[in-house]
């Protein structure tokens, strides 16, 4: 089969396209013929060896898929060869791969592939920290920072859908116009604008109850300024750094809880995965794609994602087979 990997040492110039053995399924895995998979911040990372991460060379990247299951391991049930899905799973960047089936739902018959590619790392985690961490209640004030990122779009759109009022930030203009049609009452820009301001006033000084980001860095810290009395704060990401200070008297005064998203084990992976379908379902909100780019542009996309020149999810399409 054909796959985008990553040969010989994990830098920016390592990603290939080319032949590799086609996967097994093992125990309680099936094999699914990939028809499409979205491209990740950390399928960046791990290209270029950077935030920590590394991978033995070579590696297929990819988590997230949409295709057609042509194979089950030893004690599958419940799932068919010819079924349709959305999954979790590894080495998705090719035009075949394997996923647990306890990560593996059938995919809605009115979603593209590369829709249903866009769901399950990011929609599983903004439901995550939306429903779970931050527990939303309707009538809260919810800012949802980097609004244009795939995590961002879901939480806009989770987050609205609680009952909450959401606030956003995004980088452009064009993004920020994109997050206020998802259900953002209204958008800044965190690069230019003084967030605290302009956060404050739109609050009337009364801060928000939840802020679900992935920046991190002076952001972070920053944001405590806005933080209404027992808000929650959820990070997902790190993109602007992972250095951030706390001022643990307001903290303790405040009763803020803070959460990090975490890495929960196969069973909340599942729960995380089936609620948060049925809650795009439930609003009849499709997930956002940005571009699709054919699996052998592999290169042209991550140029793209590292670009931050999106819009909700790049997704990687093998050719036609």
């Amino acid at each position: 089969m054909q796959a985008s990997f990553v040969s010989e040492s994990a830098t920016a110039e390592s990603l290939q396209y080319g032949p590799v053995a086609v996967p097994q399924p093992g125990a309680g895995e099936v094999l699914i013929r990939v028809r499409a998979a979205s491209l990740d911040r950390v399928d960046s990372y791990l290209r270029r060896g950077t935030h920590g991460m590394a991978v033995r060379t070579p590696t297929v990247l990819g988590r997230d898929m949409a295709g057609t299951v042509v194979a089950l391991g030893p004690g599958v049930t419940g799932i068919t060869e010819g079924d349709e899905v959305v999954a979790l799973g590894r080495g998705t960047h090719a035009e075949f791969a394997v996923a647990p089936a306890l990560h593996t739902l059938p995919r809605p018959a009115d979603w593209t592939d590369a829709q249903a590619a866009a769901l399950p790392t990011a929609g599983r985690t903004a439901y995550d920290a939306v429903a779970n961490l931050a527990r939303v209640r309707p009538g809260e004030t919810v800012l949802v920072i980097a609004a244009g990122g795939a995590v961002g779009t879901f939480a806009v759109q989770y987050a609205r859908a609680l009952g909450a009022r959401v606030l956003a930030t995004a980088g452009s203009a064009d993004k920020r116009d994109a997050a206020v049609r998802l259900g953002a009452e209204t958008a800044f820009d965190h690069y230019a604008d003084d967030l605290v301001e302009r956060l404050t006033e739109q609050t009337a000084g009364a801060g928000v109850e939840v802020v679900i980001e992935s920046a991190g860095g002076e952001l972070w810290t920053a944001l405590q300024s806005v933080l209404a009395r027992g808000g929650r704060m959820v990070t997902c990401g790190v993109t602007a750094g992972a250095r951030a200070n706390i001022h643990l008297g307001k903290l303790m005064v405040n009763g803020w809880r803070i959460h990090g998203i975490g890495r929960p084990g196969p069973a909340e992976v599942a729960a995380h995965l089936r609620d948060s379908l049925a809650l795009s379902r439930s609003i009849a909100r499709r997930p956002v794609v940005d571009r699709v780019y054919a699996l052998s542009d592999a290169s042209a996309a991550h140029d793209q994602l590292e670009s931050s020149q999106f819009f909700g999810r790049i997704v990687l399409a093998p050719a036609a087979q």
